[in-house]
């Protein structure tokens, strides 16, 4: 029985944790690795404490495993790549050989290395460099990065206060945060269900007071003809002279006038008097 809580424990937790797709953080360090990048170090950290994010480091020559690594997220899972120095070099060569990255933070890439143009597909390319190659060591942070969807970012750090920056981790910051907001808009768009037919308002019933003035109308028009009948009969019968001739359609509209006017005056004095 023990057993069988903790597989089906285990089922659950694969189950919810696909319910979501998650950001993963690849961060590609420079020459010498975390050694000369403590800032990038503490800025991992940080990163690790947020939700839903993975994050996973690498030495700048090890970009092949960040490929593999890529290539086995499931699908719905955001990419960001970061790299500094030599590892900015390197993130160019990672968007080369994935399928896709979504997005690219490049911190002060190196010149004293092979520069490919970005060819691969990403989402977004952001680079912080210093133009200066004095301030860099002679160009260790002063390299463009030559592809489309680039956005540069010029500022006057030197190559080891680069990783400092507090700028740059922010920028970092904001993009996992931009990432994981579409997720959540993903999320939500696949939960609204979707109505292919336009609920037809009902048909509002036919008032009641209609019916009843509908029916009062009918009723008055046939005690109209009855009284007309019936006095035409009691004249022929009486022997009234005035009927002995032929009738005509102007006789009987006079009567049915004053017949008319007659009733409704009885019905205003009856009215009047409730």
């Amino acid at each position: 029985m023990k057993k069988r809580s903790i597989a089906l424990t285990l089922c659950c937790c694969l189950v919810c944790s696909s319910a979501w797709a998650k950001t993963f953080v690849g961060v590609l360090y420079p020459l010498f690795g975390p050694v000369a990048a403590i800032g990038l170090v503490e800025l991992v950290a940080e990163l690790r404490s947020m939700p839903d994010v993975e994050v996973v480091t690498y030495l700048h020559q090890s970009w092949p495993s960040l490929v593999d690594d890529i290539n086995r997220q499931p699908p719905g899972t955001h990419i960001l790549v970061v790299g500094y120095s030599l590892g900015a070099n390197n993130a160019v060569l990672v968007a080369n050989n994935t399928n896709h990255v979504d997005s690219i933070i490049a911190l002060q890439p190196s010149m004293l290395t092979s520069n490919p143009n970005v060819t691969g597909n990403v989402g977004r390319i952001i680079e912080i460099y210093n133009p200066n190659p004095w301030m860099t060591f002679g160009g260790m942070g002063s390299q463009k990065l030559v592809g489309p969807n680039i956005e540069y970012v010029v500022n006057n750090d030197t190559h080891p206060g680069a990783q400092f920056n507090s700028e740059f981790r922010d920028l970092v910051k904001s993009e996992i945060t931009r990432l994981s907001a579409e997720n959540d808009l993903h999320t939500a768009q696949a939960k609204t269900p979707k109505s292919s037919h336009l609920i037809k308002p009902a048909k509002a019933p036919e008032s009641p007071k209609l019916e009843v003035a509908e029916e009062e109308r009918r009723e008055h028009q046939a005690m109209i003809k009855t009284t007309f009948i019936d006095g035409v009969s009691n004249s022929v019968n009486s022997g009234d002279l005035s009927l002995q001739r032929q009738l005509t359609v102007t006789d009987m509209k006079d009567y049915v006038k004053r017949t008319y006017q007659s009733l409704e005056t009885a019905d205003l004095r009856i009215g009047g008097s409730n």
